[in-house]
């Protein structure tokens, strides 16, 4: 059996049993320190568990702070856009004595509290001091009461795109990318799909490409190649009409901006990791 033949029968069956439960995923959390990341600040208090559901809807999560030099980074990041003193929600949760685990389930080994912290009788959601004016700008932690309304920081791995302006189809494109790069272009949201659309501008692509978007032909649900979960979705056309057209793949347009079902043996440039 060649290798097509052996992912294609791979991706078939994948799409014809695998019900992907929302919200689960099966990954190996890579170490911190080794991807990239942006921070975003968001100045719109909201509880801790909002502000986990926007960060997870629009970035990755909360933001984790895996050690003094990560710490340093976003406090001059805060001063460098000239925001006002405030207590900031970050991903910390379930705090209790000296112990909590961070959202995202990164292991929870730096710690960075302030004088007395943590002192919650209860389990507790984690905040950061920022103090403009300070020459470190604090950035100690608190916990509080999770309940309680403040602004707060996500972070989004910095994902680089790469678009291949050649024409395939869709399972020879998902080879090339596998072997090439990190796999097939997943659009998380919406801030990832305004990225990628801008990059294709800059490099002059104007016609649809493959995105790793795959349907299952038995049970009619889309799933991304890599394990993400679908929580975003835009479509140009009814999706739920993909079987009887058999446009089980899924290519972006940057004419429309918007998402296109095509045959998945049609050629077509594609965007990689």
């Amino acid at each position: 059996m060649n290798s097509q033949s052996g992912l294609s029968g791979w991706i078939n069956t994948m799409g014809s049993i695998l019900i992907i439960p929302a919200g689960f995923r099966l990954f190996v959390m890579v170490v911190h320190g080794s991807q990239e990341f942006n921070y975003y600040y968001v100045n719109e208090t909201m509880n801790w568990t909002n502000a986990q559901a926007y960060c997870r809807s629009n970035f990755a999560d909360l933001v984790t702070i895996a050690d003094k030099e990560e710490l340093k980074e976003i406090l001059n990041n805060l001063t460098r856009e000239n925001y006002s003193d405030a207590e900031i929600w970050i991903g910390l949760k379930d705090i209790h004595k000296t112990n909590g685990t961070w959202s995202n389930d990164e292991t929870f080994t730096y710690r960075n509290w302030n004088v007395g912290e943590p002192n919650n009788d209860n389990v507790s959601c984690g905040t950061m001091y920022y103090h403009r004016n300070e020459t470190n700008h604090n950035g100690t932690w608190n916990d509080c009461g999770c309940q309680n309304s403040q602004p707060f920081i996500c972070y989004a791995v910095k994902g680089k795109f790469h678009a291949l302006n050649k024409s395939m189809s869709w399972l020879s494109a998902l080879e090339y990318c596998n072997s090439n790069y990190n796999g097939m272009a997943t659009i998380r949201n919406e801030t990832e799909e305004q990225n990628l659309l801008k990059y294709l501008n800059e490099i002059n692509i104007w016609e649809k490409v493959w995105i790793g978007m795959r349907r299952s032909r038995v049970f009619g649900f889309w799933f991304w190649m890599n394990g993400d979960t679908v929580t975003y979705q835009n479509w140009a056309n009814n999706s739920s009409e993909a079987n009887q057209d058999n446009q089980n793949c899924a290519t972006l347009d940057p004419n429309q901006t918007k998402w296109v079902m095509q045959g998945c043996a049609g050629p077509a440039p594609f965007v990689c990791y």
